[in-house]
This record gives structure tokens, C-alpha cells and sequence, in this order.
């Protein structure tokens, strides 16, 4: 694999197939989320490691267990189940080097749409391995950008001019259709 096509793999994660905006997979992170930087970090950093580690195992999985045995309709109930372990993985790794425990941040790093809409994806376009650990890079910063853009639109958006009808949650919307719709234009 060239250079040009792993930086075009990543960069497509991160831009022009943004999980958050594009499919609004993991949006349920982006739009009810605080506005403290060290949750937005935490959040950001933590599905970053979930994707790192389910993706090889998801991708071994069903290369080397699923296919070969023609299980693959087992698919989303294993890669559930491995992406569960990886976030568990990831919750004692914190707490084992950081010292501290995800709490809250457990299940949202367990069920986000984001990190079993990777697994599916790459197991639906046939990946190989490398391509498909790219793109887990690309979604897992693209995840990572996708809360800072946001929560710095969010403090951006200014309430006094804002309609009362459109405060909060539907203002929100609106912004993040059209951060959808200006990402558009790196397809």
C-alpha cells in the first residue's frame, strides 16, 4: 500500500466519511453532550482507543472465524460482544494508568454507533487488514475532531439572537446538517 492511498484512507475517515456528521453515527455523544473540555477529551479520546482495538479483533474475528465456518450472519452479536470487551479493556486501562475510573463514560464507549458502524462497514466493503485499520484511524479522529468542532460551534452560537423555538437541541440540528452538508464537498 502506497503513502498516498493511507493518508487518502485516513483523511476520507476523518473528512469526507465523518462517522458523526455524515452517517450520524455516535451523534447521540455530539448533541447531549457538556460543554467541559476534559469530558469532551475523556469522550473523545476514549472511543478513539475503542475503535484501535475492536477493529483488528473484529476484522481477525471474522476473517479467521466467522467466514471461514460461514457464520457471518453471527457478525453484529460477536462484534457487539468484542466491541463490549474492548471497551472494558479500555475502562481498566484507565483506570490502571490514569488512576481513574471512566464511570459514566463505560457504557457510552461500550454502544456507540460509531464504533460497531465501523466494524459493519469494513466487514461489508471486504477490507483487508491495513485498509481497514486506516479507516479506523480516519473514523476515530474524525470521532475526536468531530466534538471539538462542535463544541466550539456550540459556544459560537450565540442564544440572544437565536429564535426561543430554535434554542438548545434544534439549533443544534441545524448546525450539524450543515456541517453534514459542508463536508459534503470532500467527497
Amino acid at each position: 500500500m502506497i503513502f498516498k492511498t493511507a493518508v487518502l484512507l485516513i483523511l476520507g475517515g476523518v473528512l469526507a466519511n465523518n462517522y458523526v456528521f455524515e452517517n450520524f453515527l455516535g451523534a447521540s455523544r455530539l448533541l447531549g453532550y457538556s460543554k467541559k473540555e476534559n469530558k469532551l477529551l475523556a469522550s473523545g479520546l476514549g472511543v478513539f482507543a475503542v475503535v484501535l482495538i475492536s477493529a483488528p479483533l473484529t476484522w481477525a474475528v471474522q476473517a479467521y472465524v466467522l467466514q471461514p465456518a460461514g457464520l457471518g450472519f453471527l457478525g453484529t452479536l460477536v462484534f457487539t460482544a468484542l466491541i463490549l470487551c474492548a471497551a472494558y479493556l479500555v475502562a481498566c486501562l484507565a483506570k490502571l494508568l490514569f488512576k481513574k475510573e471512566l464511570g459514566c463514560f463505560f457504557p457510552v464507549l461500550a454502544v456507540n454507533g460509531a464504533v460497531l458502524g465501523l466494524v459493519l462497514n469494513s466487514v461489508a466493503d471486504g477490507l483487508s487488514f491495513v485498509p481497514a485499520m486506516l479507516t479506523a484511524v480516519g473514523v476515530g479522529l474524525g470521532f475526536f475532531c468531530g466534538l471539538f468542532v462542535f463544541a466550539f460551534l456550540r459556544e459560537k452560537i450565540d442564544e440572544l439572537f437565536v429564535p426561543k423555538a430554535f434554542r438548545g437541541l434544534p439549533i443544534e440540528l441545524l448546525a450539524a446538517g450543515i456541517i453534514s452538508m459542508a463536508l459534503l464537498a470532500f467527497k
